[in-house]
């Protein structure tokens, strides 16, 4: 009885906090848009690649630019899979199966802008974070990069506080005994994927990945920064 009440009330929790952070989302790409506006003061076309998005994401994009920016999607071939295309048949857009880790494809400044939304936390490890970083300083003239931080007590990717400050050891038996959150009970090697899949970062870590970028808060009332963005402009 106790657990058939208990259901949809977790689903409603989920579904309060993904519309919590589309509200998120649709603020944090005001600023995206005006970097882009910003771009285009001086060029009539340009380029930008989203590393490790989706296409459907730049719905929001105004459609009075459409016309003017070409947009590479650059991810995994599995993630590309996945995702069924849901973009405007407005947006001038490609998806390319690639790693933002090593882009050896592309020469320096290839693109306007780099973009990233949510993904350097899931690279996998620290050098792997570094090299995702230096990828994007490397092939944009300008960049925009955006990642949960470490001090929000609570993990947008499951929903759930406090479980992302927690020794690996004490965050393994959680995952693999625990339902919390948006993530169910789980296998000892699913366990250990959820946390090799997601690594939040601090503000000084972020400083030290883009030293050329403006750093920038998204603030969660007064008190809590719940996102940190590094922005550097052309």
């Amino acid at each position: 009885m106790d657990e058939t009440r208990s259901v949809p009330a977790r689903r409603n929790e989920g579904s309060l906090f993904r519309r919590m952070q589309q509200r998120f989302r649709g603020q944090r790409f005001a600023r995206v848009q005006a970097l882009i506006e910003q771009l285009l003061e001086s060029s009539d076309q340009i380029r930008i690649l989203d590393a490790g998005g989706r296409a459907e994401y730049w719905n929001m994009l105004d459609p009075r630019l459409r016309d003017r920016v070409h947009l590479t999607i650059l991810n995994y071939s599995s993630e590309l899979a996945m995702f069924s295309p849901d973009a405007e048949d407005t947006l001038r857009y490609e998806n390319v199966t690639g790693n933002a880790c090593d882009m050896p494809e592309y020469a320096d400044d290839s693109f306007d802008m780099v973009h990233s939304n949510s993904v350097i936390e899931h690279v996998g490890s620290y050098a792997n974070m570094a090299a995702f970083a230096r990828e994007v300083r490397r092939v944009g003239r300008a960049y925009y990069v955006q990642t949960p931080n470490f001090w929000f007590p609570i993990d947008p990717h499951i929903a759930f506080p406090f479980l992302h400050w927690l020794p690996d050891s004490m965050r393994l038996f959680a995952f693999t005994h625990l339902s919390l959150g948006l993530a169910k009970k789980m296998s000892f090697e699913k366990g250990i994927a959820q946390m090799d899949n997601c690594r939040m970062i601090s503000r000084r870590f972020m400083r030290a990945l883009f030293p050329d970028g403006e750093q920038h808060s998204e603030r969660f009332g007064l008190i809590f920064t719940k996102s940190l963005i590094a922005i550097r402009k052309p």
